[in-house]
């Protein structure tokens, strides 16, 4: 008897997920093709900074060796503040009136450079587009 109700709640919660995940996503202000094409560009984006970012800190590090060694003064490495990184870093959220992709999209775009890009009126955070913030794309394994 308890076999049979345990399998009813898991069938019963499946069925109740499913339909959820199906109505958020026929709400979603997005398509089903910009999502897709978003998904693409955030992959890139990560593979791109990445590359960027590995290319950077081994230029820093091997002028830091050099003048370590050779008793110089470094050359100067323009390098994204603390702050820059941080707003980068941040939850991404949808903003109709605004059409960006992630938030260094955003933060590139800016009006004002020393305008903030944290959330605004407007922006909505939208279940459909969980995989903008998920681990599976924004970890940087070997960072």
């Amino acid at each position: 008897m308890f076999p049979v109700l345990g399998w009813i709640l898991i069938a019963v919660v499946i069925i109740i997920l499913l339909i959820f995940t199906s109505v958020t996503r026929c709400l979603s202000p997005v398509s089903f093709l910009q999502l897709k094409f978003w998904k693409i560009y955030l992959e890139q984006e990560q593979q791109i900074l990445k590359g960027k970012a590995t290319e950077h800190a081994t230029e820093l590090a091997k002028e830091n060796i050099k003048c370590f060694f050779e008793g110089s003064h470094p050359k100067e490495y323009n390098t994204p503040s603390v702050k820059e990184w941080q707003q980068i870093s941040s939850l991404y959220t949808f903003n109709p009136k605004g059409q960006y992709y992630s938030m260094l999209h955003k933060y590139v775009n800016r009006k004002e450079k020393t305008h903030s890009i944290r959330s605004t009126e407007g922006d909505t955070v939208i279940p459909v587009l969980g995989f903008v913030d998920s681990s599976g794309i924004n970890s940087t394994p070997g960072l």
